[in-house]
């Protein structure tokens, strides 16, 4: 009797992680969504402002100023990698990590300079 006591209450305890479980899947998908939302906006702001500087810098020909005129390339980059401040976000930033590793890799034998910030306390 004590046995069907303990699955019964141990079925329970399932039920009640699974409901936790699935509702903190829904929370993390909408602010995936938000964040994605936000990132595909600045995306098609950041292209029409290009646009812009394109168009001014081929029609102004007296007009001077230090962010239109064309400069040699420079071979220094910032790598900014973002890890996460709270857990429950699996192998997040073992992945970011990893990818940044790999990007500074890659950066180091084109013998470009980099700069690492990194933020996040986990």
């Amino acid at each position: 009797m004590a046995k069907t006591r303990a699955i019964v209450k141990r079925r329970k305890a399932i039920r009640n992680i699974r409901k936790i479980t699935r509702t903190m899947e829904l929370i993390a998908t909408a602010r995936f969504k938000k964040a994605m939302d936000r990132a595909t906006e600045a995306a098609a702001y950041t292209k029409k402002i290009a646009e812009l500087a394109a168009d001014l810098s081929a029609t102004a020909t007296n007009v001077s100023h230090p962010l239109l005129e064309k400069r040699e390339r420079v071979n220094n980059n910032l790598v900014l990698v973002l890890c996460s401040n709270r857990g429950l976000c699996g192998g997040y930033n073992a992945g970011i990590l990893r990818e940044a590793g790999a990007a500074i890799r890659t950066m180091r034998q084109e013998g470009i300079n980099i700069h690492l910030e990194v933020s996040g306390k986990r």
